[in-house]
């Protein structure tokens, strides 16, 4: 089964899935594609401006919403908007994808985009760099120095991030399949995209909850920008999970 696939909304679905022990826990990375623009963008530029708006606690998609309509408060739905913004540039995406997502005239879309850049102009000196490095190269290399051939230039930005994320992730099931096979009867039960979910006995969650995080971090990637992970169970089924208390 694609458990990959399965839409938010299919609580049916997931109720399917019980633990065998006591309950199902949840580590999942929070906004890991937007710590990783930040991380890029502190190293390769010199540009700090993400990374600190992360680090002290304050909202990136808000502070976007902000340059793109020009103002110091933003609703909700602005705030949407500055979000879908972040990611679309993140996964190359232009004014069609900007279009497409928002369901706005190419007049919008532009000005959404040109608002965007005069917002976060390190991004683009960023894009100009990769694609610099990716002509003289050949390749790209990733956090962990693997090599990545994009075949167009646009997308090397994406690329970048989601292979390090992808090689974040792989990095944190092994080194927490190795922690939890060492003493603990806890396992590792299904990968989602950037979600980890365990089998718990419940005397050992205390600690495993304390652990897992840390060993889902990344020392590199620290040194620029936070790393958070959320923490979720469910002592019934997959469906009902809820915010560790």
């Amino acid at each position: 089964m694609n458990v990959q696939n399965i839409p938010r909304s299919q609580k049916d679905v997931k109720r399917a899935f019980e633990p065998k022990f006591d309950a199902f826990l949840f580590f999942d990375y929070k906004a890991i594609e937007v710590r990783l623009l930040a991380y890029y963008m502190a190293k390769g530029i010199n540009d700090y401006s993400l990374a600190t708006e992360i680090n002290s606690g304050s909202d990136p998609h808000a502070i976007t919403a902000q340059g793109l309509y020009n103002k110091p408060d933003v609703s909700e739905e602005e705030r949407q908007v500055g979000k879908t913004l972040n990611f679309s540039i993140i996964y190359g995406g232009g004014t069609n994808t900007i279009m497409s997502q928002l369901g706005v005239p190419f007049k919008e879309a532009r000005r959404l985009l040109s608002a965007y850049h005069s917002t976060r102009p390190g991004i683009k000196i960023l894009n100009t760099n990769i694609a610099q490095t990716l002509s003289q190269r050949g390749y790209i290399t990733n956090l962990y120095g693997r090599r990545l051939h994009v075949d167009s230039e646009h997308k090397a930005l994406n690329a970048l991030i989601q292979g390090s994320a992808a090689d974040l992730m792989r990095d944190a099931v092994v080194r927490v399949d190795k922690f939890l096979d060492s003493k603990y009867a806890t396992h590792i039960v299904n990968i989602v995209h950037d979600e980890i979910i365990l089998d718990a006995l419940e005397h050992e969650i205390p600690h495993i909850i304390s652990t897992v995080p840390i060993l889902m971090g990344n020392k590199t990637l620290s040194e620029y920008v936070s790393i958070d992970t959320d923490c979720e169970v469910s002592y019934t089924n997959w469906a009902e999970k809820e915010v560790m208390a």
